[in-house]
C-alpha cells in the first residue's frame, strides 16, 4: 500500500538535535502520546538516543505523556530486541507506556507475498518471539499487530485475528488508504481496489467478533456499504504530524502543509491563519469521506466526548470499559 520505499534516498532525515528541539517545543506541554512510524523506525542508528532524549524531557516538557508508539515491520529482530530492552526501563520510571505495533499482512507465506520479503514471516516470528519474553518482566510494554487489508488479504483477517487472539496481541486491522501525504501512493488506487467478493468478505469480518476495535468496526461497516466514512476527528485540535523532511501538517492523511519546523518554530505553525483555516474545514475535506485512519478516530475519541458516551451508551459499561482498555483510551480519561 505505501510508497514511502519510493522516497528518495538523498532526502536527508532531520538531525537528532532537530526532532529534540521540537519536542521541547511548549506548545506539546500537553501532549500524551507520541507515535514514531516510517518506512521502519528501527532503521534509524540513533533511535535509542532518540528515545531516550524522550524520558529526558518528560518532566519539564511534558509531563502527561503516557505512551510512545512506534510501528515495526519486525524485520530487524535483533534492532527490535536490543532497543526495545534498552529503553523500556527509563519509559517505565517515567510512566509512560511503550505501544509496538508490528506489521503483520497475513499468516504464513501470505504475509512474504504480500511484503514482497522472503522470510518476512520467519523474521516478524522471531520478532514478536523475543518482544513477548521481554513483556514477561515489563508490564509496560503493550504488544500488538497492525493489519492493512488489502485485496490479498481480504479472505484471511479471521486468521490474523486469531493468531492476534492466540498470541495476546491487540489488533489495528483497517483497509488501505489512499493518500499523496503521508503514503504517497495515489497511483495505487486501481490496484488496490477491492472486488465485490473482496468487499463481501471484509464486511463479514467486520461484523464478525473477531475485531475488538467496536468503534472503528461501526465506522468501517458503514464506509464499506454506503461508501462514505462518519466519525468524530480532532485533526489539527489534538493532532500534528512531522515528516521526515521537516513539514508539518494537521493531519497525515491531507496533503495540506501549515510550514516546515527547520524555517518556523511550532507555534507559528501550530496558530498561523493556515492552521485555522485547516481546523474549520476538519471532517468536510473530500478526504475526509473515505478516511478509514484508526489513529485519528481513536485519539479523536476522548476530545469529542459526546460521541465516546454514545458508545458507551449502546453497548454499556462492561463492554465500553474493555473496548477503551483495548485501545489504549482509558489512560486518557
Amino acid at each position: 500500500m505505501c510508497n514511502i520505499w519510493k522516497i528518495d534516498p538523498q532526502v536527508k532525515d532531520l538531525d537528532l538535535s532537530v526532532w529534540l528541539e521540537l519536542l521541547a517545543s511548549p506548545e506539546l506541554h500537553s501532549l500524551k502520546e507520541l507515535d514514531l512510524t516510517g518506512g521502519e523506525p528501527f532503521l534509524r542508528n540513533d533511535l535509542g538516543e532518540l528515545l531516550q532524549g524522550i524520558c529526558d524531557l518528560v518532566p519539564l516538557n511534558f509531563p502527561g505523556l503516557r505512551t510512545v508508539a512506534i510501528t515495526t515491520n519486525g524485520i530487524l529482530t535483533d534492532r527490535v530486541l536490543v532497543g526495545t530492552l534498552k529503553i523500556i526501563g527509563p519509559l517505565r520510571a517515567r510512566g509512560i507506556d511503550l505501544v509496538l505495533a508490528c506489521g503483520m499482512d497475513g499468516v504464513g507465506e501470505l504475509h512474504d507475498q504480500i511484503r514482497n520479503f522472503p522470510g518476512a514471516w520467519e523474521k516478524l516470528q522471531k520478532t514478536l518471539s523475543g518482544l513477548q519474553t521481554i513483556r514477561r518482566d515489563h508490564s509496560n510494554l503493550v504488544l500488538g499487530i497492525k493489519t492493512t487489508v488489502v485485496p490479498l488479504n481480504a479472505h484471511s483477517l479471521h486468521a490474523i485475528a486469531a493468531y492476534a487472539e492466540e498470541n495476546g496481541l491487540f489488533t489495528i486491522i483497517s483497509p488501505r488508504i489512499i493518500t499523496a501525504n503521508r503514503f504517497g501512493n495515489s497511483d495505487l488506487e486501481a490496484e488496490l481496489m477491492f472486488s465485490p467478493e473482496e468487499l463481501k468478505a471484509v464486511i463479514r469480518f467486520y461484523e464478525s467478533p473477531n475485531f475488538a476495535w467496536s468503534g472503528h468496526r461501526e465506522t468501517l461497516l458503514g464506509y464499506l456499504m454506503t461508501g462514505t466514512v462518519q466519525k468524530p476527528c480532532s485533526a489539527g485540535f489534538n493532532t500534528l504530524f512531522i515528516r521526515h523532511t521537516g513539514k508539518a501538517f494537521c493531519c497525515p492523511v491531507i496533503a495540506t502543509a501549515l510550514g516546515n519546523i527547520k524555517e518556523q518554530p511550532l507555534k507559528d505553525i501550530f496558530r498561523s491563519p493556515a492552521a485555522d483555516q485547516f481546523r474549520k474545514k476538519v471532517g468536510n475535506f473530500s478526504e475526509c469521506n473515505v478516511c478509514t485512519e484508526p489513529g485519528l478516530e481513536r485519539i479523536a475519541w476522548p476530545l469529542e466526548g459526546f460521541s465516546l458516551l454514545k458508545i458507551m451508551e449502546r453497548i454499556g459499561e462492561k463492554d465500553f470499559g474493555r473496548l477503551i482498555q483495548h485501545m489504549g483510551i482509558d489512560k486518557y480519561l
